[in-house]
């Protein structure tokens, strides 16, 4: 059965492999270091801007959040549950449309949203996106 397994005479290639491997060169580690640690800062500078612009949100979402809880209550009360599915109308084709005066409403408010955008910016948001 000598020919089955086979005779073992020598160091297997195995063990030839693992004694002819040889540690990198000091200056290719070296390199390998620094490049590693200068991506490391960097992507640590991008998790600072990350968290504190996720902060800033999240400050946003909590100042808003008792304004979206009031309207679901009370939209809950009205209706009797979160979202009112109208029924259809038989006649709503001839009745469809909106008041002419709330469309022009509407668009006055966006136009005078619009003409003070930065304004309102400034005096809103500049606590909230100073420089840390």
């Amino acid at each position: 059965m000598g020919w089955l397994f086979g005779d073992r005479r020598g160091p297997s290639w195995r063990d030839q492999t693992l004694a002819s491997i040889s540690p990198p060169p000091m200056p290719l580690l070296g390199i390998f270091i620094i490049v590693f640690l200068l991506l490391a800062l960097s992507s640590y500078l991008d998790y600072r801007v990350r968290m504190y612009r996720t902060m800033i949100s999240l400050r946003l979402f909590l100042l808003l959040l008792p304004v979206i809880l009031f309207i679901l209550a009370l939209n809950i009360s009205i209706y009797g549950r979160l979202i009112r599915v109208p029924k259809p109308d038989h006649d709503a084709i001839h009745r469809a449309g909106t008041s002419p005066w709330g469309v022009a409403a509407l668009v006055v408010l966006l136009l005078f949203l619009v003409s003070y955008q930065s304004s309102f910016q400034s005096r809103w948001f500049r606590p909230l996106w100073q420089s840390y």
